[in-house]
């Protein structure tokens, strides 16, 4: 059973931000060379250690960047953690990932790949990452990947410009039967722009629209937008909230596609479960049963929530995560505005990096929610 007061449910790793991509949303700011003050490989050996001594069940681990493909020892970390007991998936831009690569990262232990998909027009999806022939590379990746035997989830970022995206995404989510949809929707930190944000009712649109995706065999969650949480329960309570033409124009497209209803249902109340045992579990949000780690070692309550609450050079992964910022993040009642007053606050809570990136607070309500608490 995981108490998210005391440790988190899963952590994301940033192991370089070394990438050969330029993403415009990029939280990052990639760069093309490994910084030379990057966690040692017997620095991350010691990182795993602590994350084992949060104890059973042990931390998700998601190994990012940049692009962790950069770094030789990336399979000899994941091989380390593996061995440890932990669960270790991969995030990374595809850039460089041919079956010989892939089929060390299977023989490491990798729990799980994640590749990313912003767009079913080969264009739109390239103009996002910067570079051409990205999202063949990536195609390839997920085929071959999933002949390999490796359990593959995709991963879309949802800006305005690629809301026409997204129904071409999930028809490839279906057929190609990943384990997971992760559906990112753009924070305004690093690269990406505020006016890369969708709309505070095309949140609502695309959530809601997501709630029907997953009623189609599509395992989804949605990243850095946990009100569909609070979608899911008003859904599975019967009730719809206020949609637009949207919505409409995407469930539209949704339905000219071969789907398998019930294969899995993700809804608010209960866990999803997918395909490679993975879990979904509900309440978690920036700071609160999660934290991100740096290629410096500095720990975050999430990648796009820059403050700083320590570096585990100084200071133990269970030190940080019981103090400071942490404190605050994990008590869902210290939370302003109509967040503060929302029924559905332990179970979303909204993104504390969308609050902090527009309002300098990550205390601050979620500035694209349109729901009204009932109190």
């Amino acid at each position: 059973m995981f108490d998210i007061t005391k440790k988190p449910f899963i952590i994301f790793w940033e192991l370089t931000r070394a990438c050969k991509l330029a993403c415009k949303h990029c939280r990052a700011k990639a760069q093309k060379e490994r910084h030379p003050d990057e966690l040692t490989f017997e620095e991350a050996r010691n990182l795993i250690d602590q994350i084992i001594a949060f104890g059973k069940p042990y931390p998700l681990v998601v190994i990012t960047g940049g692009d962790p493909l950069m770094r030789e020892d990336v399979f000899d970390i994941i091989s380390y953690g593996v061995g440890k007991g932990l669960r270790i998936a991969m995030a990374f831009s595809g850039t460089d990932l041919g079956e010989r690569k892939l089929q060390e990262l299977k023989e490491a232990g990798v729990a799980r790949i994640a590749i990313s998909i912003d767009a079913i027009n080969p264009e739109v999806h390239d103009s996002f990452r910067g570079i051409r022939g990205t999202f063949e590379r990536s195609l390839k990746i997920l085929e071959n990947a999933i002949r390999l035997g490796i359990p593959v989830q995709i991963n879309t970022t949802v800006t305005r410009m690629n809301l026409h995206e997204l129904p071409g995404i999930a028809r490839l989510a279906m057929e190609k039967e990943v384990a997971l949809w992760d559906v990112f929707f753009v924070v305004p930190t690093g690269r990406a722009k505020p006016e890369y944000m969708p709309s505070p009712q095309e949140f609502e649109d695309v959530l809601n629209w997501l709630y029907d995706v997953s009623k189609r065999g599509l395992n989804v969650k949605s990243s850095a937008a946990t009100h569909l949480r609070r979608i899911e329960l008003q859904r599975d309570g019967g009730k719809k909230p206020q949609v637009s033409e949207l919505y409409y124009r995407l469930l539209d497209e949704l339905e000219e596609s071969e789907s398998k209803p019930g294969k899995i249902i993700a809804g608010g109340h209960g866990k999803s479960l997918a395909s490679d045992g993975i879990k979904r579990m509900m309440g978690i949000t920036d700071g609160r049963g999660m934290f991100f780690i740096s290629h410096v070692g500095e720990v975050y309550p999430s990648g796009f929530l820059p403050v700083v609450a320590g570096n585990v050079r100084e200071s133990t992964l269970q030190q940080i995560y019981n103090s400071g910022i942490f404190a605050e993040l994990k008590n869902p009642d210290l939370l302003k505005g109509k967040c503060g007053r929302c029924e559905f606050r332990r179970i979303c809570g909204g993104s504390r990096a969308r609050a902090f990136a527009m309002y300098s607070d990550y205390l601050a309500e979620e500035p694209r929610c349109i729901y009204q608490p009932e109190k």
